[in-house]
């Protein structure tokens, strides 16, 4: 039984040492399995490292293409912008670099790196701020160039509105001088040019500045416009005399057969002066007589505001507001409208003041007629208009008067 029992253990020992190798075999056929498996798995994983970095190469090689594609695209349309403005654009040649600049970064192949991406990003802003430049400059030159149609629009809109001539007056007006004068014709609007010439209309020369004059003959004078309109030419003549004989402030004026000096401005007959009112008939021919003179009639006063052509006022036969003080509230300073002056040289005879005379009237041997209008009598101021309705001994705001001799 004993026997029986040992011969099994006998034949199970060689088959666990049996076992135990080929346990060991798999336990080393699973370790190098496992060994190149892990080997395999980093093979694995360095390829694919290698496919990443190949595909950021790619993916840098096809964004630096297209930041080449755009400055091409930049270029192309900057070269475009200065085709159609290269006449206009006063910095076209900062545009030219930036583009010669651009061209040539497009025709460098860089290495795919931060520097080489860095540069062309710079490139492109130079190129684009020089577009923006270019783009700004030609914003300026549009709205220049519009401004300039708008104001060409204006002048043509104001050329089609306005038909009217200005008015243009020589100063001093005609008539006649002792002492040689200066000419110069003066328009009645802003950016208004003046033109006279001497003797005839062949030699206009500008007449914006004072020209020396002392002839005896006529002076053709006109004005012109902003927008082109003018006025015919007009005559001035001119009496350059040299015998004055009645002194300072007074000129020799003929009344029918005789000639009486006439005091060229209302009293006290000084330029600039504020003429004397309120002033009786009487008073005012004492101060006359005391100055060896006497109070003018109504003969000698209209002689001398007429002049030598009869003329219904001392400047012409039409009435003309701006000529004389005729239109406002008050009277003016002695010869401060210049182009109220007649032909012999006497200022306000229209306007200003009415003017106290020797002379009485027809209808009313009792009451003195005063001549000339006043400061607010508009065309009733004419050389032949006069009032009798003025009592000799009373005083009024708006009556002065002048003396002859």
């Amino acid at each position: 039984m004993n026997q029986n029992a040992k011969q099994p253990n006998n034949t199970t020992a060689p088959q666990k040492k049996k076992n135990g190798k080929r346990n060991l075999v798999i336990l080393i056929l699973m370790f190098l399995l496992l060994v190149c498996l892990f080997i395999v798995q980093c093979q694995l994983n360095k390829v694919k490292q290698q496919a990443i970095e190949e595909q950021k190469l790619s993916e840098l090689a096809l964004r630096q293409q297209q930041i080449l594609d755009s400055l091409r695209a930049e270029q192309a349309k900057a070269d475009s912008l200065k085709a159609l403005e290269d006449a206009r654009i006063a910095d076209s040649l900062r545009l030219a670099d930036s583009l010669h600049t651009a061209d040539s970064l497009a025709n460098i192949k860089p290495p795919i790196n931060k520097d080489s991406l860095k540069n062309i990003r710079d490139s492109i802003r130079a190129v684009r701020k020089a577009r923006r430049d270019s783009l700004d400059s030609l914003a300026k030159l549009d709205k220049a160039k519009q401004d300039s149609l708008d104001k060409a629009r204006v002048a043509d809109s104001l050329r089609n509105s306005d038909k009217v001539p200005p008015t243009a007056e020589i100063t001093p007006p005609a008539g006649r001088y002792y002492d040689p004068i200066k000419l110069r014709v003066k328009c009645d609007e802003i950016k208004c040019k003046t033109f006279l010439s001497i003797g005839d209309t062949l030699n206009p020369q500008d007449a914006s500045k004072p020209i020396d004059y002392n002839k005896t003959g006529s002076v053709f004078f006109y004005a012109a416009d902003s927008v082109g309109n003018r006025t015919a030419w007009e005559e001035a003549k001119y009496d350059m005399a040299s015998d004055n004989i009645c002194g300072k402030n007074a000129f020799p004026v003929p009344v029918g057969s005789k000639t009486v000096c006439v005091d060229a401005y209302e009293y006290p007959n000084q330029p600039d002066a504020t003429p004397k009112d309120m002033v009786s008939q009487e008073e005012a021919a004492n101060i006359c007589k005391n100055e060896g003179k006497h109070l003018c009639s109504i003969e000698e006063w209209q002689a001398a505001c007429r002049g030598k052509d009869g003329f219904k006022f001392s400047y012409g036969n039409s009435y003309k507001q701006s000529k004389c003080n005729t239109n406002t509230k008050a009277a003016k300073r002695s010869g401060r409208k210049t182009q109220c002056r007649s032909w012999f040289g006497m200022y306000d005879m229209n306007g200003n003041l009415w003017e106290w005379t020797s002379s009485t009237s027809k209808q009313h041997p009792d009451k003195f007629l005063v001549a000339g209008g006043a400061w607010n009598t508009n065309n009733e101021s004419s050389c032949s208009v006069s009032k009798f309705s003025f009592y000799p001994q009373n005083q009024y705001p708006s009556v002065g008067f002048r003396c002859c001799k």
